[in-house]
């Protein structure tokens, strides 16, 4: 069925692009400094009717040339614009021409402009802004080879949890793409991240204090993905396939591809994107668990995991006019896994360092995780700088998994003590819809107005029956079979005002209301709890900009943590024979402080004292069951973490004229503490880019990133580093690349917890995946291509909390 729906979509793009134009016209010109006669590279130079609409677009060469070919008839605008420079608007007059060579087009600095920006000829890879930093990594040379989750891991402050969750500054962030959250959490958006081409990717904006306009959920803030897409009038796009192939004791294999074809015609906008991705990899988990001075629990567990993934995306704009825009968005996945151990998976259990038994056990789950999403989108533009934005999103998603297990207990000398063998079968079923409406308008080309109102509801159907082997009989266990049923309601309202105050001061404020109400029935144990609460979240930016090379930010916001769907859930999931996990109903949310005060230096040089405190952290609580000798982790609301440090950066600093480097360094005292426990440390976080220019159009970039350890609730996430080697080259006149990448090229990347409390003398946690790999990359792209404005479509928070990671 998929495969068909794929075909049609495709065929309808290609359909759409056989149209005949009237009139084929190539138009050539040179953009310069008018000031010194040097070229402009970068440029933008688009085609405007006339009514307003780009029907064409293109940037400038490195010597200041271009050329757009369009099929063109009519009257015409040509505008050139370039950052710190005033726009350069020509007429056209297309009749029969063949071609048109517009000469010398010489742009003027903008001295208002240059004031508050700093003007390159090339997009600098990190952006400091003034309530975010963007990361431009569509050429570099990372992105090639690349999945999302390898770019992301290299963005400012970015790190990885044991679960799979996405941190900023030790914090927990929401993900979006291209404005619209990603859906997911926990193991599954690391899935999604893993799956994602970073080939696609064109910057990521790391929002660490998001405005009243966003969704207060994310106590980190919010990371939005933007993809690529095109204005480039006709059909364009790009096709790209890579090998990846994991040099352990064991090759892992993998391959996948991507398909992106983008069609404008004269109203519409239209966008696909086709990703089959085929993955072979491994999980492994080590514990060590100290009870008291005599006895310890030492388990080691390794999954072969094979994975299949495909999605798909489809997105159109429709310009009905210059006032109205009506849009949607279609996208869907389908990811299938199987997870299975050897024969060495199992536990030791050690009273005085004698092994008094052993449990080895055997492991087979298959999940899957099916998701379809719409958008359907309006813009009406009342006048230049005043719209109205309405978005209405529903998202399906169909969870299930079928997992067996077999726990068997020896003696010392082999003798078998019992079995332990039983089967689970989960069911998730999540409906969310969701209604918004966005309004902005600018009061005397001064002060802009932003407020807007929003409604979204979730539910969520919850079911899992565990079946115990007795004597060959296969018997529903009772006291672990649950079913839970989930219902939310978010209704908020918001309200925005930020402006410049004369030629050195910008000042953004503003206010959002939530008010939620939820229920969540325990049916199994006929318990049924309920939550009805207001907040208030208000956000705070100032600017100042003494001169052209001080660059000063004040920012404050309150955010919002909310369990996601798997914490609330009571299920029990196994992590290994003798670990699993628990949800909590009774979890209530997180709440977190941020503020941060930035100073950017010229280009090159940013710095920033950061300080963020949060209430009710949602973590894990560890407990332990004497009887069955089984760990259990249940979700719950901890206490208070409180982090205060600094940071420092280099973006783009050319140390020669080949060699360009990109540096962060962040440096906090973090505090994790409740009634009964404190701990605190020195949390230090890295990253690097160093990025080597060769000739031919060859690009070599080593990278990695570093992080120490972190305290976090009852647990301490040790230190944890990853470093990788890339090269690409530019093939086929520039439409193609080949791309090398060698990721945790020093088998770094490992992930290692521990704690100890009242509970556990100590316990050690450790996991490691396929990181170690090489991947042979092939990228084309044709058809003209430049970026386009995204529409502000599909803003969704609720999807963000879905997840069925362990």
């Amino acid at each position: 069925m998929l495969n068909k729906l794929f075909k049609t979509l495709f065929l309808l793009v290609i359909t759409s692009s056989t149209l005949i134009a009237k009139n084929n016209v190539l138009i050539t010109g040179k953009v310069i400094e008018k000031e010194n006669g040097k070229a402009l590279s970068f440029a933008t130079i688009s085609i405007h009717s006339t009514g307003n609409t780009v029907v064409g677009g293109t940037t400038s060469g490195n010597d200041g040339s271009f050329r757009l070919q369009n099929s063109l008839e009519g009257d015409f605008k040509i505008k050139v614009s370039f950052i710190g420079f005033k726009d350069t608007v020509l007429n056209l007059v297309v009749k029969n021409e063949n071609s048109i060579d517009l000469g010398i087009i010489a742009l003027s600095n903008d001295v208002i402009a240059l004031k508050s920006a700093v003007v390159t000829s090339k997009v600098p890879i990190i952006e400091q802004k003034l309530d975010k930093i963007v990361m431009n990594v569509a050429e570099a040379v990372a992105t090639q080879g690349s999945n999302a989750l390898d770019i992301l891991k290299k963005a400012p402050g970015v790190s990885v949890d044991p679960s799979g969750n996405i941190l900023l500054n030790g914090s927990k962030v929401q993900v979006w793409i291209d404005g619209r959250p990603s859906n997911l959490n926990g193991a599954d958006l690391e899935s999604l991240l893993n799956g994602t081409d970073g080939s696609t990717i064109d910057k990521i904006e790391i929002i660490a204090h998001p405005s009243s306009r966003y969704d207060a959920e994310g106590s980190g803030g919010i990371i939005n993905i933007k993809t690529r897409r095109n204005f480039a009038k006709g059909l364009n796009g790009s096709a790209r396939s890579s090998y990846t192939s994991a040099p352990y004791k064991t090759y892992y294999h993998g391959a996948d591809a991507s398909l992106v074809l983008n069609h404008r015609g004269e109203k519409n906008n239209t966008s696909l994107t086709i990703s089959p991705r085929y993955n072979e990899g491994f999980n492994s988990f080590k514990t060590k668990t100290y009870l008291g001075e005599e006895n310890v629990v030492a388990s080691n567990t390794l999954l072969e995991r094979t994975q299949t993934y495909n999605s798909f995306k489809l997105s159109n704009d429709y310009y009905a006019n210059q006032k109205n825009i009506f849009g949607f968005v279609v996208s869907g996945m389908l990811r299938n896994f199987i997870d299975s151990s050897d024969n060495n998976t199992g536990s030791q259990f050690f009273t005085n360092d004698i092994i008094t038994h052993n449990v080895f056990t055997k492991i087979r789950n298959n999940s899957n995780f099916n998701n379809i999403s719409a958008n359907a989108n309006y813009t009406r533009i009342f006048k230049d700088n005043q719209e109205l934005t309405v978005n209405a999103d529903y998202f399906y998603y169909d969870l299930g998994s079928d997992n067996n297990q077999m726990n068997i207990y020896k003696e010392p000398w082999g003798y078998i003590k019992k079995q332990n063998h039983f089967k689970t079968g989960s069911s998730q079923f999540i409906n969310i819809k969701s209604f918004k409406a966005d309004y902005e308008h600018l009061i005397n080309n001064k002060i802009k107005l932003e407020a807007g109102v929003k409604w979204a509801q979730s539910t969520t159907d919850n079911t899992l029956v565990r079946l115990d082997n007795i004597e060959n009989i296969w018997v529903k266990n009772q006291s672990q079979s649950t079913e839970f049923f989930y219902t939310e309601d978010i209704s908020a309202a918001y309200l925005s005002l930020g402006g410049q105050i004369g030629k050195k001061i910008t000042l953004k404020g503003g206010l959002r209301a939530e008010y939620t109400n939820s229920k969540g029935e325990w049916i199994t144990a006929d318990t049924t709890t309920t939550k009805s609460y207001l907040d208030l979240f208000p956000t705070f930016y100032f600017g100042y900009n003494p001169n052209k090379d001080l660059r000063w930010g004040l920012s404050y916001t309150l955010r919002v943590q909310r369990p996601n769907f798997e914490n609330l859930n009571p299920q029990r999931f196994y992590i290994d024979a003798t670990s699993s996990a628990l949800g909590n109903p009774d979890l209530n949310p997180q709440y977190g402080h941020q503020m941060s005060l930035t100073l950017g230096v010229k280009r090159h040089f940013n710095f920033g004292f950061n300080s963020q405190f949060f209430n009710n952290v949602i973590v894990q609580t560890p407990s332990f069951e004497e009887e069955t000798g089984d760990k259990l982790l249940t979700w719950d609301n901890f206490g208070k973490m409180n982090m205060v440090g600094i940071n420092a950066a280099i973006t783009e600093f050319p140390v020669i004229k080949w060699f360009i480097l990109n540096a962060n360094l962040s440096v906090a005292n973090v505090n994790s503490s409740n009634n009964d426990y404190r701990k605190s440390s020195i949390f230090t976080n890295g990253n690097f880019n160093a990025t080597f220019l060769l000739p031919e159009d060859t690009k070599i970039e080593f990278t990695g990133w570093y992080q120490s350890g972190i305290p976090y609730g009852f647990f301490n996430i040790r230190s944890n580093s990853d470093f990788s080697l890339g090269i690409k080259k530019g093939v086929l006149k520039s439409q193609g690349t080949i791309s090398l990448f060698a990721g945790d090229i020093f088998g770094t990347n490992i992930s290692r917890v521990n704690l100890s409390n009242n509970v556990f003398d100590k316990y050690e946690f450790e996991s490691k995946y396929r990181s170690r790999r090489i991947t042979l990359t092939f990228n084309y792209r044709f058809g003209q291509s430049k970026a386009v404005k995204q529409r502000k479509v599909g803003n969704m928070d609720e999807a963000s909390r879905v997840s069925t990671g362990n």
